[in-house]
């Protein structure tokens, strides 16, 4: 991963592939363990660049691209030239509303209703185990691991509504009252 993280800087310092612009930064990739999303103005000459960039890292790599695992999202593009990329580089349209890193890309988080997956998560993960199987310390470990992990990982990135934080600690309670995360 190092190696295309490598090439991608290079081809944008070079000023052959152009990502995007937040503030007063272009971003053009991100990587997360063997998780790359790439971003990039919407230009030929950059799918182009990518496409390349790609079969230089798998013949430096060995690591073959899986183009059937690749998502391919316009922003602000038109339908039609989309599908032509996706059929250019032989890859598949993604949903406005997709799951990157466990995250729901797309979502309008303001709104309460954004949260029901995370509410339906957290209710699975907390009300599938039996609190009686577990000793007190188990329990409380269980509920500040579950809540923490929201807190410093979604939590971080979004303000949550405060009937959104009220119904996670509502189910909390109702796993192991008494417990302050």
């Amino acid at each position: 991963m190092e190696g295309l993280h490598v090439a991608l800087s290079r081809v944008r310092e070079a000023d052959i592939f152009i990502g995007i612009s937040i503030s007063k930064t272009e971003l053009s990739h991100l990587l997360y363990a063997n998780d790359v999303m790439i971003l990039a103005d919407w230009d030929l000459e950059n799918a182009n660049c990518i496409i390349r960039i790609l079969r230089c890292f798998y013949m430096a790599s060995g690591l073959r691209i899986n183009l059937q695992k690749i998502k391919l999202i316009g922003v602000g593009v038109p339908y039609n030239q989309v599908i032509e990329m996706t059929d250019m580089i032989g890859c598949n349209l993604a949903v406005p509303l997709f799951i990157h890193l466990g995250i729901l890309i797309g979502q309008n988080m303001p709104q309460i209703t954004a949260w029901d997956p995370l509410l339906d998560w957290f209710r699975s993960r907390l009300l599938g185990w039996k609190a009686k199987n577990l000793s007190i310390g188990g329990r409380i470990t269980f509920v500040k691991s579950v809540l923490g992990s929201l807190r410093n990982y979604l939590m971080s990135m979004f303000v949550t509504p405060l009937s959104v934080i009220s119904s996670l600690e509502a189910l909390r309670a109702i796993f192991f009252p008494g417990v302050q995360t």
